[in-house]
């Protein structure tokens, strides 16, 4: 491997320093029998368009800390010690939690050494012992250069007490209250949560958290997406309880201000219509005007205080400025609920959101997972795509009964259990509504080749009810939370990964409820795709067996391989970042801890969930990582340190520029429990220089530079204002 180089850029000064990094760990890929195991598999007749498979290396690397106790474990991928390689984080369940949750242990910092993973998290004191904890983001709150890490809590499952039945103080708080750990810069952090939010702190279930400047201070605010306690969750009746989720302010002193009434975010009531499109109301007797619909307040906890709120279950957060307008807006997924976007419409003095879902028409309810940004089509904006329960309930009848199941809700207009696939169309101004999103759903237009290992069974059209319309392109595909856009082999077009499964591992009817391995989707350039799940070995399944990867391979045996959906692990979050520093997107995979169940449905015993580590085969292609650090960081000015919300144009050199001009966000948002590393990381193909770079920094600030070397790691600050 040749090593990186890291050239910083200040361009409000003429100095430039260049540190030399060298790469520490050489990846051994394990390919067919028909080839050496360093070659690469095409996918067309382009030499550009070749990949080499992923490796697993958590087991070899981790040992014991491969294995995670959590129901949702979430991981963020960041350089807590700075020191110029990639650090991760993983959230595990508290210590003495009842049987249906798995026992506990303290969450892992596994700091990078040269390769070596080591797990510091005690000994860096963000261990969090005796904390339920989920949804994590690693986001620099108080702009000294070092990012800080937020991990969301959830109640003590099985204690029937939901988040109003926590006394302050209590030991139910401390198990389920979200912590802030604010990083020292010597490889320690400090709990500071109390001194930040005193009695604003969130005590709800926390499953997603975003971090954006939504008044463009120069301070990082804080968005927390809360679900619902899961002794309360309930998708098979009309009540469908969640928990608001909490907008907070940076007050640029060390302190959050919870400000969601007056922005405009507390939640409506979710959507929960009879087979007349009726709202169903809650108390049945509540006069015209009067009670929630979808949710019962009278069902109430083991202390006799309300269980949960009437507003939907919030798995992924996106602040992402959609309308190029200036500021970030905010995009919700709700499990059980519509999809949810929010206009930002603040000004200095004021910060101030507007719901515009429906006007976009992208409101449906489903079982909206996680967000993955990336520019699918080559024409240098950001689309979207948005991970739901998959083609799964069109293998069966319709389900008739009221609740917050999608398969319920896509019998009507206003449902759906399928994927969005979202293309940026721009903007349009819409009377009495001001300007909003262009967002056509593409999903089932989108052409994918099937993978010829381990097709979708939806494909089959004996295999969907008669009931339901046969689904095609992205919208024939399977379950999914955490996803990501990333350039897989470096070709300078997006390519697309989702896994996801809602029940651990078995053979029975509950553990193949709604299955989910992994799908790994190959962009041809044109927004077309082929599912390369099998050839890429980023199946979410343990001990699988590559060395055939196709039908048509004398020897493939997809049950004897343990190819195909029936393996599946219990897959949740997912981040991606280069961690070995060789200019290709790795990715971080999470798995439940859960029970098991044999094949009549039986819970037979315990098992953790598996951390996939998966290194990237890497290339021969060219690339460029740019690590932006905002002013704020640097003398109190302009924008946050690490530039999170900065977005930034590559434009390769050549007649044709081909690659395409591309386009990434720094993103500080969740994507389902998890957090990508804030590095963007563009691949180029075969061009050797990069013809401009420019930086819309959060500031207002725009930067170009000319004439770039490929195959580095660009530190790049904000320039000074004038």
């Amino acid at each position: 491997m040749n090593p990186a180089r890291i050239l910083n850029l200040d361009m409000s000064t003429p100095k430039l320093v260049l540190i030399i990094i060298s790469l520490a760990v050489v990846v051994v890929l394990a390919g067919c029998e028909e080839r050496d195991s360093g070659d690469s598999v095409s996918k067309t007749d382009d030499s550009n368009a070749e990949f080499r498979p992923f490796t697993n290396v958590a087991p070899e690397l981790l040992g014991e800390g491969a294995e995670i106790k959590n129901r949702y474990p979430g991981v963020a991928i960041f350089d807590f010690d700075r020191d110029g390689d990639l650090d991760f984080y993983v959230t595990s369940a508290e210590a003495g939690a009842p049987i249906e949750q798995a026992r506990g242990e303290l969450n892992k910092l596994f700091r990078n050494d040269d390769g070596t993973y080591v797990d510091v998290a005690d000994a860096a004191g963000v261990g969090a012992a005796a904390h339920n904890s989920s949804a994590v983001a690693a986001c620099d709150f108080n702009n000294d250069g070092y990012q800080d890490l937020y991990v969301g809590g959830m109640g003590r499952v099985g204690d029937e007490l939901d988040y109003i039945s926590t006394e302050p103080g209590s030991e139910l708080e401390f198990i389920s209250a979200d912590r802030l750990y604010i990083n020292q810069k010597d490889g320690t952090f400090t709990n500071a949560t109390e001194s930040w939010f005193g009695e604003k702190l969130n005590v709800r279930s926390a499953g997603s958290i975003a971090c954006g400047d939504v008044d463009n201070d120069g301070w990082l605010d804080l968005y927390v997406g809360n679900r619902s306690d899961v002794d309360f969750t309930s998708f098979n009746h009309a009540s469908h309880p969640g928990h608001y989720n909490v907008m907070y302010r940076n007050n640029g002193d060390s302190t959050f201000a919870d400000i969601t009434d007056s922005a405009g975010l507390v939640a409506p009531p979710i959507v929960m219509r009879d087979s007349f499109g009726e709202a169903i109301i809650f108390p049945e007797d509540a006069a015209e005007g009067e009670g929630f619909e979808g949710f019962d307040p009278e069902h109430l906890d083991a202390n006799g205080n309300r269980g949960g709120d009437p507003a939907g279950e919030t798995w992924a957060t996106l602040f992402f400025d959609h309308d190029d307008d200036g500021d970030i807006d905010l995009w919700l997924a709700d499990d059980g609920d519509r999809l949810k976007v929010y206009r930002n419409d603040s000004t200095s003095a004021n910060v101030r959101f507007t719901d515009i879902t429906a006007p976009m028409g992208i409101d449906q309810s489903g079982a909206w997972m996680g967000f993955a940004l990336g520019d699918i089509d080559g024409d240098a904006d950001l689309d979207m795509f948005i991970t739901n329960i998959g083609f799964h309930p069109v293998t069966r009848g319709p389900n008739n009964t009221p609740g917050g199941a999608c398969s319920y809700a896509a019998n009507f207009q206003w449902g759906t259990c399928y994927h969005y696939l979202l293309r940026n169309d721009g903007t349009i101004r819409v009377p009495s509504v001001g300007t909003i999103g262009v967002f056509p759903d593409i999903a089932w237009s989108t052409k994918v080749e099937p993978s010829a290992g381990s097709p979708p069974e939806s494909l089959d059209p004996n295999r969907v009810n008669p009931f339901w319309r046969t689904p095609t392109g992205v919208a024939a595909y399977d379950f999914g939370f955490g996803t990501a856009f990333f350039d897989y082999e470096n070709d300078g077009d997006q390519d697309l990964y989702w896994l996801g499964a809602i029940i651990s591992p078995g053979e029975g009817p509950r553990g193949f409820l709604y299955p989910g391995y992994g799908r790994m989707l190959l962009n041809a350039g044109d927004a077309t795709f082929s599912d390369v799940t099998v050839e890429s070995h980023l199946i979410d399944s343990r001990d699988v067996d590559y060395t055939y990867t196709a039908p048509n391979q004398l020897g493939f045996d997809r049950k004897e391989q343990r190819i195909g959906p029936e393996f599946h692990e219990n897959g949740k979050g997912l981040a991606k970042g280069d961690l070995n520093g060789d200019g290709y997107a790795d990715l971080i995979g999470t798995n439940s801890s859960g029970l098991k169940f044999n094949p009549d449905g039986e819970s037979t015993h315990l098992v953790d969930g598996p951390l996939m580590v998966w290194m990237n085969g890497g290339g021969e292609n060219h690339w460029i990582t740019l690590r932006l650090k905002g002013r704020q960081g640097i003398d109190g000015t302009g924008s946050n340190a690490d530039g999170i919300g900065a977005r930034v144009w590559v434009t390769p050199a050549g007649e044709n520029n081909d690659p395409k001009k591309q386009v990434q966000d720094v993103l500080g948002s969740s994507t389902f429990l998890s957090m990508n590393a804030l590095d963007l990381t563009f691949g180029l193909g075969d061009v050797d220089e990069i013809e401009e770079i420019e930086i819309l920094w959060p500031s207002g600030r725009t930067q170009i530079l000319s004439d770039i070397e490929t195959n580095q790691v660009l530190e790049i600050e904000e320039p000074s204002d004038g």
